[in-house]
C-alpha cells in the first residue's frame, strides 16, 4: 500500500447555519481552500474533506455513514462548535455534529480540536432539536473541547491555521514517541531501567524541573519551582512514583503530598499561590490509582495524552499526573501535552482559581500547627 501524502483534515459543523452574515457552507468551501493552499517546502501539506463535496446535500444514511467513515481516516478533525448538533436521524437522539465529534473522540482523543463561533445564527423548530443540542453542549463539557471564542470571519481563519500549526506539531511529536516505544532496552531509557528507585526518582524530577524552564512558563527561585499564569506565580511541588503505582515501595516514595502543603505557607506571599504537585510516574497510571492517593472518590478527574489531572474542589488539592516517564524526552513530552491541555481546554483559569483557594486553607492551618 502507498503511504498516504497528505494530512487529512476534516472539517465538521453544521453546513447551513449563519456565522458572521455568512451561510457556514459558504464559509467552510473558503476555509478547505485555503488550507490546501499552504504549502512545506514547496509541496501540497493539507487535504480537506468536507460534505459539501458529495455528490447530493439529501441527508440520509448513506451520507451519515460516509461523515463518520471521513471522521474515522482523517488525521486532524476540526469542530466548528456554534451550538447545533446538526441534522438528526429520525429514530435517532444525536445530531451529525455530535456523532462525528463522539466517533473521532473514540478513535483518538488526540486528532480532534475544537474552535467554539460566538457570532453565529442558531434556530431550533423543535424540542427533538433543543434536547439534541443540549446533549451535544454537555458532551463538549465533558471532553473540554470548548475553545475560546471567534466572532469573525477573519478570526475564523487565523484560528484555523493557528490549530492546524498546533495539531501538526502535536501528530508530529506523538508519532516520535509512538516510534520509541521499543526502545525500552537500549539509550538512556534503559540506563533509567537499571537505575535504584533513589536514582530513578531524582532523574524524573529533575527531568520535570527542566521541562518546566525549557517551556518558558516556570521559574526556579531559591530552589523552589513556579509556573507562571496571567502574572500569578503557582508554586510546584514536584514529585516521582520510580516504578508501577501497584508496588507499595514506590507509591510509597509520594504518598499522599498534599498532607504537607501548610509547611510551604511561608512560600506563599504576594502573587504566589498553590501549590501544586506534579508527579513524575514511570509507568502508567489509572483514574482509580489517583484517588487512592488523594483518598477520597469525589474529585474532578480528568484523563489526557500527559497522564492524569486531579482536583479536589472543597480542599483545593491539584495532581498532575505525568505518566511514562522512561526518559528525559518522555517527561520533557508529558509536561508539554499537560501545559498544552491547559491552554486547549481553557483550564488554566480553573488551576488558578484553586491556587488562590488553597492558598487561604493552607494560611489557616499553618495558623493552627504553630506549635
Amino acid at each position: 500500500m502507498s503511504q498516504n501524502k497528505f494530512i487529512n483534515v476534516m472539517i465538521s459543523s453544521r453546513n447551513n447555519s449563519e456565522f458572521d452574515g455568512e451561510s457556514l457552507s459558504i464559509i467552510r468551501v473558503q476555509l478547505k481552500e485555503m488550507i490546501e493552499k499552504e504549502k512545506f517546502f514547496g509541496k501540497e501539506l493539507f487535504k480537506v474533506w468536507i460534505n459539501e463535496e458529495e455528490p447530493t446535500q439529501s441527508f440520509d444514511e448513506d451520507i451519515w455513514d460516509k461523515c463518520l467513515k471521513e471522521v474515522r481516516q482523517a488525521d486532524v478533525v476540526i469542530a466548528l462548535y456554534n451550538g447545533e448538533a446538526g441534522w438528526i436521524r429520525p429514530s435517532d437522539t444525536l445530531g451529525i455534529c455530535h456523532a462525528e465529534v463522539l466517533e473521532a473522540t473514540n478513535v483518538a482523543r488526540g486528532k480532534v480540536w475544537s474552535i467554539t463561533l460566538d457570532n453565529s445564527k442558531i434556530s431550533e423548530k423543535s424540542d427533538h432539536e433543543k434536547e439534541a443540542n443540549q446533549k451535544f453542549k454537555t458532551f463538549m463539557e465533558q471532553q473540554q473541547l470548548f475553545s475560546k471564542p471567534v466572532k469573525t470571519i477573519k478570526t475564523l481563519k487565523t484560528e484555523i491555521k493557528k490549530t492546524l500549526n498546533d495539531a501538526v506539531i502535536n501528530l508530529m511529536q506523538k508519532g516520535v514517541r509512538e516510534a520509541s516505544r521499543n526502545k525500552g532496552n537500549h539509550g538512556e531509557a534503559l540506563l533509567w531501567k537499571n537505575m535504584n528507585y533513589d536514582r530513578r526518582t531524582k532523574a524524573i524530577k529533575k527531568s520535570i524541573q527542566e521541562a518546566i524552564d525549557i517551556n518558558g512558563i516556570g521559574i526556579e527561585e531559591d530552589k523552589n519551582l513556579y509556573l507562571i499564569f496571567e502574572e500569578k506565580k503557582v508554586l510546584v511541588v514536584v514529585h516521582a512514583i520510580p516504578d508501577t503505582l501497584s508496588i507499595a515501595s514506590a507509591r510509597e516514595k509520594v504518598g499522599q503530598p498534599f498532607l504537607d502543603d501548610f509547611t510551604k505557607n511561608k512560600l506563599l506571599h504576594d502573587d504566589i499561590i498553590g501549590p501544586i504537585h506534579i508527579i513524575g510516574c514511570h509507568k502508567s497510571v489509572s483514574e482509580t490509582q489517583t484517588r487512592n492517593i488523594l483518598g477520597f472518590p469525589d474529585a474532578t478527574i480528568l484523563k489526557d495524552s500527559f497522564g492524569i489531572y486531579v482536583a479536589d474542589n472543597i480542599q483545593k488539592i491539584q495532581m498532575v499526573f505525568i505518566e511514562k516517564c522512561s526518559d528525559s524526552y518522555s517527561v520533557g513530552y508529558g509536561v508539554q501535552n499537560f501545559l498544552e491541555w491547559l491552554e486547549r481546554t481553557s483550564e488554566v483559569g480553573n488551576l488558578i482559581q484553586r491556587a488562590e483557594s488553597r492558598k487561604k486553607i493552607i494560611s489557616v492551618v499553618a495558623e493552627e500547627n504553630k506549635n
